[in-house]
């Protein structure tokens, strides 16, 4: 039997491979724009980039390598149940389990590599790169936040943007201001940040104004804010302990079991949690791929991208609610094992090929669709 098991691998490995370089140079190509206007043109800070390319591995690994193992499973599902191979292997007896054994394995030995990456390799890399952009700004004279990265230009200020328009206002901002002991929080849609004769003027719109802990704490609506800082020159190199995202795997649990510290909570369980990903994903790809042979490879690639956005959506709404303090901790557990309990309930109902129709029918759905559409294209065309 180990030659089912080669066959199955042989099947699988190609396109994981093929698709993890593909989506990982897609990303990496995305931040390389992105990071481009952050150059000041010398030949160091192109080294820079080239230094924070590397330093967003981990992160891209941990969302490329679970999506790549899943798509590539589901490819694998659907050659071997066009080729009738799968017909052939479950009329002599063999179950489904012992079929995809090896891809089980696999799954194991990538979530041991991922839980290493999201516990060690991710918070380095966090830190390094948010080091590099330190250096960078220096480099440019100017003061720019890269999109979605927690910058701590100034001391004693820590900025969160989610992106920035076209006419260079920062959207989705979030300021926290921690110079006079008490932290004070700023959100707002937007906000511009402008040097005035030595100080940085930051001009928000509106966003609330949260100062003070607990009982304590004031919270203050707006629709215009504007906070100045009195001296910006001096650049602040990090430290793994001024965010939890750059702690260590060490300092992180110490901090969660010794601290109040939402963010904490909910970085340490982000970690733990990523990586058994590419289980859940496991045990959906089979369910998912056990289509109508005529609707071919499509419908369930369609079923298995529409899974992916899903998952990925309710991992990151429960991080940010259990980040914000609205959801306990064990929230995002609960959503985790939820998935993984639906996934393992929907490959045993498959094993028993009682798998419930609307999973069987769903690409034959997708297939008809796409015929529609394509013979509506074909018409119009026509028409031309």
């Amino acid at each position: 039997m180990k030659v089912l098991d080669h066959y199955v691998f042989r099947l699988w490995v190609g396109p994981f491979l093929g698709g993890l370089f593909l989506v990982l140079g897609v990303l990496l190509l995305g931040r390389t724009l992105k990071l481009l206007g952050e150059a000041s043109g010398s030949a160091q800070a192109w080294v820079l980039i080239g230094d924070l390319l590397v330093l967003t591995i981990p992160y891209f690994l941990l969302l490329t390598v679970p999506m790549a193992f899943y798509l590539s499973m589901q490819n694998t599902v659907a050659v071997l149940q066009q080729n009738s191979e799968m017909d052939a292997l479950r009329a002599s007896g063999i179950s489904y389990r012992r079929i995809f054994r090896s891809l089980f394995v696999i799954a194991i030995l990538i979530y041991v590599g991922l839980t290493y990456t999201s516990m060690i390799w991710l918070p380095q890399g966090q830190l390094g790169f948010n080091n590099i952009l330190v250096k960078m700004y220096a480099l440019k004279g100017a003061l720019t936040f890269s999109p979605q990265r927690f910058t701590q230009g100034v001391e004693g200020m820590t900025v969160y943007v989610e992106g920035e328009d076209a006419e260079g206002a920062y959207q989705g901002v979030i300021l926290e201001d921690r110079r006079g002991g008490i932290p004070v929080i700023y959100t707002a849609e937007s906000a511009r940040f402008e040097i005035i004769q030595g100080r940085m003027v930051i001009k928000m719109t509106h966003g609330t104004r949260m100062e003070g802990q607990g009982p304590d704490q004031r919270i203050l609506a707006f629709e215009q804010y504007q906070v100045a800082i009195p001296r910006i020159n001096r650049w602040k190199r990090y430290q793994s302990s001024d965010h939890v995202t750059m702690m260590s795997a060490g300092e992180l649990w110490r901090v969660y079991q010794t601290e109040d510290n939402q963010a904490a909570v909910a970085e340490w369980n982000r970690r733990l949690l990523l990586p058994t990903t590419v289980l859940i994903l496991f045990f959906f790809a089979l369910p998912l791929s056990l289509t109508q042979k005529r609707s071919g490879k499509a419908g369930s690639l369609v079923i298995g991208i529409a899974l992916l956005v899903l998952l990925y959506n309710i991992q990151l709404t429960l991080h940010r609610q259990v980040n914000q303090g609205v959801f306990p901790g064990w929230a995002m557990w609960a959503g985790q094992c939820s998935l993984l309990a639906l996934g393992i309930y929907l490959w045993l109902r498959a094993e028993a090929d009682r798998l419930p129709k609307v999973f069987t029918q769903a690409g034959e759905w997708m297939y008809l669709v796409h015929q529609t559409i394509m013979r509506r294209l074909a018409y119009r065309s026509d028409k031309h």
